[in-house]
């Protein structure tokens, strides 16, 4: 290897991890447009409905995105066992299509609301199409072609938004979300499908099938704890409350996971693909996560930290008077993310070293403290709800941190001290958020997000690579490491012949 190539390789991996950050951001900010010009055309009622119909499609494409998924990532003798895998695959996505119709019909025979009804049969067919999605990104993700799926994504989400957008326009109303979801999915589909030619053929070996759930189980379970986490106040409300309730308590929470999906999609992509190569080459350590931690902890709490502070405007500017009472909603769920996004470290982490039945177990002391404590706060209406859900999440992070600390043998100073620089930076940054839109006296609601924007962001990044410049540096440099493979020793001298 020549000594270009290493400083070579680490710039592609820098330039694919600003690729996929950008194609991320986008993606969010067309999905979060969406929904709040969504917002303009429905009632707080009617996108309560859309909630409660989507719910059982949400829980099943995430779990098309999760168990198989990552094993096809990690699993270094996947050739010899994917057609079990796709098969099982496949009964997940079949299960879920019927389980969603089931859920269509008891609304429809209980006497319940029709349109209810048939906005959850419309979505019945997703997780069919989520099958050949996850799969094929999977399979791409493994290969490398890291480049070529981030490109497909903005386009079919490109597409899904100017359907959805289109189909508001001509007065779609909620059946306008559904078509967006359809659009992007097939467009998704159709792009990957050209990419990987074909499909593996259904097979099952009783052994194969054995390893397969052993590996997954715990992560399914873990991701359906973690969606009641996100969803649960949504059932809640919606059994003991409002259409209405749930409609602003979902817009407040989706615009929060909104700007946290930005970049959290990009991190968990990023992080599996780091944790997984790692791991499959043997080269997991300490430093790894909590760099990876630091990262993320910056980030999320810079981001929302801010759109924590600038709640009210935005929502005033974007969606109206109508929706203020969601503000209260969102500034909690803001801080309750970024509490809950060291999970996003954690959970590779753990589950590269075979620690996902742990994942479950925490999961589901966190879920059963999530029901506890929403039972109890439902009767005093929504903001309570919403500060319910943080004793759950804090005693799941601290549980998470706290095997981790001892997996790694780590000491909590060290995670401290690898996360107190990237904590100070974003704490600085939001001091200076808070001042600025707090003396800023213009009428313009537009005007005092963008000039408060431009002073936190310019603060944010002075201070990142100017006093903190030495730790920004080598925490990018521990990261982008990690998304490389192991480079390969240098060959032996050949002995001179005598």
């Amino acid at each position: 290897m020549t000594p270009k190539e290493p400083h070579k390789a680490k710039k592609e991996a820098g330039v694919l991890a600003a690729t996929g950050m950008g194609v991320r951001i986008v993606s969010q900010t067309m999905s979060l447009a969406l929904l709040l010009i969504a917002g303009r055309f429905l009632t707080a009622e009617l996108f309560g409905i859309l909630v409660l119909a989507s719910i059982v499609m949400n829980f099943a494409m995430m779990q098309m995105y999760t168990g198989i998924y990552h094993y096809v990532l990690k699993e270094p003798e996947f050739e010899e066992s994917k057609e079990t895998a796709f098969t099982m695959q496949a009964g997940i996505a079949v299960f879920f299509a019927l389980a969603i119709l089931a859920c269509s019909a008891l609304v429809w025979l209980f006497g319940g609301s029709q349109l209810l009804a048939l906005l959850m049969a419309a979505t019945a067919p997703v997780p069919l199409g989520g099958l050949f999605t996850s799969w094929q990104e999977a399979t791409l993700l493994r290969r490398g072609e890291v480049k070529y799926y981030y490109g497909v994504l903005m386009l079919s989400e490109m597409a899904g938004f100017v359907a959805g957008i289109a189909m508001l326009l001509k007065g779609g109303g909620v059946w306008s979300l559904i078509f967006n979801r359809y659009v992007s999915s097939l467009s998704l589909g159709v792009f990957l499908a050209f990419r990987a030619q074909n499909l593996p053929r259904f097979g099952f070996r009783r052994d194969q099938a054995s390893h397969i759930f052993h590996y997954s189980a715990g992560l399914y379970g873990n991701l359906a704890m973690s969606f009641f986490s996100q969803y649960g106040a949504a059932i809640i409300l919606g059994a003991f409350l409002s259409t209405r309730a749930v409609g602003l308590f979902r817009m407040g929470a989706r615009t929060a996971t909104a700007a946290y999906d930005i970049f959290a999609q990009t991190f968990r992509v990023l992080t599996w693909q780091a944790v997984g190569r790692m791991a499959r080459e043997e080269r997991l350590t300490a430093t790894l996560w909590t760099r990876l931690l630091a990262t993320n902890l910056s980030i999320m709490t810079f981001v929302l930290g801010s759109l924590s502070i600038l709640a009210e405007p935005l929502t005033r500017l974007i969606l109206g008077d109508e929706w203020l009472g969601m503000v209260p909603i969102l500034q909690i769920i803001c801080w309750i993310r970024i509490l809950a996004s060291i999970d996003l470290v954690a959970t590779a982490q753990l589950a590269a070293a075979g620690e996902s039945k742990f994942l479950f177990r925490t999961r589901l002391v966190e879920g059963a403290l999530l029901l506890v404590s929403l039972l109890i706060c439902v009767q005093y209406g929504m903001v309570a709800v919403a500060f319910g859900m943080f004793l759950p999440t804090a005693v799941y992070v601290l549980l998470m941190l706290r095997k981790l600390v001892s997996l790694t043998k780590t000491s909590v100073r060290q995670v401290a001290m690898a996360t107190a620089p990237g904590l100070l930076l974003s704490v600085v940054s939001l001091v200076v958020v808070f001042a600025v839109s707090s003396a800023l006296t213009i009428d313009s609601d537009f005007g005092v997000i963008a000039l408060t924007a431009v002073a936190g962001l310019s603060c944010y990044m002075i201070l990142a690579f100017g006093p903190l410049r030495a730790w920004t540096m080598q925490t990018l440099h521990t990261v982008s490491v990690a998304i490389l493979p192991a480079a390969d020793p240098a060959p032996e001298p050949t002995p001179a012949s005598s």
